[in-house]
């Protein structure tokens, strides 16, 4: 299992900024950073990102860049081996970053709680979570068709370039159930929130009550518009067949889809 999950992953990951002319790992130093942190434990095409804008409008949180992705300020985030869970990361580089990525932000305005939302963090979140003094924790996840559809749209994946379009829809099906196992195992063992995407589009608000958060209030005397009026519907590009590769596919994980409430497939 696990050589096919690298396998899996391997294509998928971004490749090193080379345009970057930073360190690969950045000599900063922190032991600890002391900021309160909400991460946001999500699956890439999972909405995070309207999840994320939603919870800067409605409570006083920002984000380590505009993206909410602080992966994005170190390079040895980035690189193609970023899924993969054995893969060696310089704690200390990147809290120094990110400690100074803060401390730039609170010079034009202090914030209550910075959110981080890299999809990366799913595979070392329990040795992330150990370097900071206080931190809030909520879990999302989307359907599988549309969290497919959404791979596809939006993200570059330059190791399927040539590969038959079915082969790749079948195996972001498979990742779907690699990565939904592991945000499984996270609220299991450790109590976590979730709050799946097609809730938040329900109910935007829902995503603050997981993080324990109260409305801000210059943020709740302004007409603040709904996930539903920010983002219509989504319309599946994938086709007949490919719907029925993802649904045949995520088939085989039915205590999966059971849990998160996506019995069927759809």
């Amino acid at each position: 299992m696990k050589g096919a999950v690298d396998r899996l992953l391997k294509p998928l990951g971004l490749q090193a900024r080379t345009q970057d002319p930073g360190p690969y790992w950045p000599r900063r130093r922190t032991d600890r950073i002391h900021h309160p942190f909400l991460f946001l434990l999500t699956p890439p095409g999972a909405g995070s990102t309207a999840i994320a804008r939603h919870l800067a409008e409605r409570a006083d949180v920002a984000g380590l860049t505009p993206s909410f992705e602080g992966q994005r300020l170190v390079r040895g985030l980035m690189d193609v081996d970023q899924w993969c869970e054995r893969k060696f990361v310089d704690y200390e580089a990147v809290l120094g970053v990110w400690s100074a990525r803060i401390a730039e932000a609170e010079h034009s305005r202090s914030r209550a709680f910075f959110l981080e939302k890299s999809p990366p963090h799913l595979v070392r979140h329990e040795t992330l979570f150990a370097h900071f003094a206080e931190y809030r924790v909520a879990v999302s996840n989307r359907a599988p068709l549309t969290a497919v559809d959404a791979q596809l749209k939006r993200y570059h994946l330059p190791g399927y370039r040539g590969v038959p379009r079915d082969r790749v829809v079948r195996d972001l099906a498979r990742l779907w159930i690699w990565r939904s196992t592991l945000l499984r195992t996270a609220i299991e063992r450790h109590g976590y929130p979730l709050v799946t995407y097609e809730r938040f589009r329900r109910d935007p608000d829902a995503i603050l009550g997981a993080f324990g958060l109260e409305t801000d209030r210059d943020a709740g005397s302004a007409h603040m518009a709904t996930a539903e009026e920010e983002a219509p519907a989504q319309v599946l590009m994938l086709s007949t067949g490919e719907r029925r590769i993802v649904t045949e596919t995520v088939a085989e994980a039915p205590d999966l889809l059971a849990f998160f409430g996506y019995a069927g497939g759809s």
